[in-house]
């Protein structure tokens, strides 16, 4: 049974992901809740015109926690956005202090919740999600590398000119610039990568740096990424809410997998109705078991610099 999602946030990707998932039919009820009730009633409001074309879905408007009551998701995506130049570790003491005041009410309101934390840096929120709010750690879930998962099958699908839902590769590691692309279990329909027709090694290497690139060239050209993102988002409340145990590269805090611990990093995740049903252990490679160990040691330090 579909169920009810709470969107903290009505900015670009909180409305993007709300519509989204409107779309796509997976929540019985959406609340968009944000501390400019004007927006977040406009927002509702030019969603709601559309329902007749749309799947079910009862919609709110809200400035008030207790509206998020009995939400089987919520979705933090409120925070400061990413400017021209910035990078999403930039945005760490600004958007912890928000999202501090935010757990503290998505604690009060909805304790039985799943949390799904959008807003970046995500994979430090997340670690902090889970401190504030003591949730069990299946509970609390960040989007992770979900999207530069995405981008990158994206575009190795036009490099190999394969449908983009016949490539299976990640991209795993921090939601930023230390992320890195498993190249030695990706495939194309079960053909390993590193022998399909087309492929070398430096063209994989230009495409990860484009995937890590592009989010910049995104941000110049139009001033916010949203509409991919409010689609993986989809995805996720999807998976969750219908139990489907479909497998995503969410942000997770690690409790000894790949020998890491205390630290919220992206690796694969079976997702279902209690959240992450499981984390999987990929066999890396040396070279993407130091990138995931860099990784790691990025995020701890920032960890510790906001302790």
């Amino acid at each position: 049974m579909p169920g009810k999602v709470s969107i903290i946030g009505a900015g670009n990707v909180g409305t993007a992901s709300a519509f989204a998932l409107a779309l796509d039919g997976a929540a019985s009820d959406i609340v968009l809740l944000d501390r400019n009730l004007k927006k977040a009633e406009g927002e509702v409001l030019d969603l709601m015109h559309g329902s007749s074309f749309l799947p079910y879905t009862n919609f709110k408007g809200s400035k008030n926690y207790r509206d998020i009551q009995d939400s089987d998701i919520v979705v933090i995506t409120a925070g400061a956005a990413q400017a021209p130049g910035q990078t999403r570790l930039d945005l760490l003491t600004t958007n912890l202090k928000i999202l501090h005041g935010i757990v503290t009410e998505v604690k009060r309101q909805a304790p039985h919740c799943i949390m799904l934390i959008v807003t970046n840096p995500v994979d430090i929120l997340t670690y902090f999600a889970k401190q504030y709010s003591g949730f069990p750690h299946h509970h609390v879930i960040g989007s992770g590398t979900v999207l530069d998962t995405a981008r990158f099958r994206a575009y190795l699908a036009q490099h190999f000119k394969v449908s983009p839902h016949h490539v299976d590769a990640y991209v795993l590691g921090e939601h930023g610039n230390s992320s890195f692309p498993v190249i030695s279990t990706a495939s194309v329909q079960s053909v390993p990568l590193t022998v399909f027709p087309g492929y070398h090694k430096s063209d994989i290497q230009r495409i990860h740096a484009q995937v890590v690139q592009v989010v910049y060239d995104i941000i110049k050209k139009k001033g916010a990424t949203n509409l991919a993102i409010g689609v993986c988002v989809t995805q996720l409340v999807r998976a969750i809410l219908y139990n489907t145990h479909e497998v995503y590269p969410v942000s997770s805090v690690l409790r000894g997998e790949y020998g890491i611990h205390d630290v919220a990093v992206s690796t694969p995740s079976v997702l279902g109705k209690r959240g992450i049903e499981k984390e999987l252990v990929l066999p890396l490679n040396q070279t993407e078991k130091t990138a995931l160990r860099r990784s790691v040691a990025i995020l701890k330090r920032a960890i510790r610099s906001v302790h």
